[in-house]
C-alpha cells in the first residue's frame, strides 16, 4: 500500500524520568545481539513494512548502536527472533549526547502480546544506564500501534509548529 509521504512524528523521553519495566510476556525472552542475528533482523524489517533494507543500510545502522544496545525478542520454544529494537547514538553536532530509539519491529504473528512495550522500555533503560539524557525517536504517522506504545511508556510528542501539530492531531484522533 502506498502511503502519503509526511514528515515523521518526533517524540522525546522526559528528562529525569526513570524508565519503566513492563513484564515480559510468558514464553518470550529478551537478549542482545549475537552474530548471525542480521538475517533475522532483515526479515523483521521486511515484515514491518519499512523501506527496503540491504547490507549497506544494516551496517550503517550497526555502526551507530551503543554497546549492548541492540535487543531481540525471542520465542523461547522455537528460539525464533520475533522482535527487535536498536539504541542508536545520534551525534548531530547540536546535541552530542542524543540517543535515538530505532527500528522497533515485531513479527506479525507475535504482535499484541506486549513485546513492543518490553523492547522500547529495554532500549530506554539502556540509554539511561549509558548516561544519555536526551532520548528521542521518530516514526511515521501511520504506525499507530508503535505511537501508542511510546505514549504509554512516557514518551512525549514534540510539536514544532502548525504542520507537526496537524500531524499529531491526525495520528491521535480523539476517541
Amino acid at each position: 500500500m502506498e502511503r502519503l509521504q509526511k514528515p515523521q512524528l518526533h517524540m522525546i523521553w522526559p528528562p529525569d524520568m526513570a524508565a519503566v519495566a513492563p513484564g515480559l510476556p510468558r514464553d518470550y525472552a529478551i537478549r542482545t545481539f549475537r552474530p548471525a542475528d542480521e538475517t533475522a533482523f532483515l526479515r523483521l524489517m521486511g515484515q514491518a513494512d519499512f523501506d527496503p533494507w540491504d547490507d549497506a543500510k544494516l551496517h550503517d545502522n550497526m555502526a551507530k548502536i551503543i554497546p549492548g544496545g541492540w535487543f531481540f525478542a525471542i520465542e523461547e520454544q522455537s528460539g525464533a527472533v520475533v522482535g527487535t529494537i536498536m539504541c542508536l547514538h545520534n551525534y548531530t553536532g547540536r546535541c552530542p549526547f542524543t540517543g535515538d530509539v530505532g527500528w522497533l519491529a515485531c513479527d506479525p504473528a507475535h504482535r499484541g502480546r506486549g513485546l513492543g512495550h518490553v523492547l522500547v522500555a529495554q532500549a530506554t533503560r539502556r540509554f539511561l544506564e549509558a548516561g544519555y539524557r536526551r532520548i528521542q525517536l521518530h516514526t511515521e504517522h501511520y504506525r499507530l500501534p508503535a505511537v501508542r506504545i511510546y505514549l504509554k511508556l512516557g514518551y512525549l510528542p514534540v510539536v514544532h509548529g502548525p504542520e507537526s501539530r496537524s500531524q499529531w492531531e491526525d495520528a491521535l484522533p480523539l476517541d
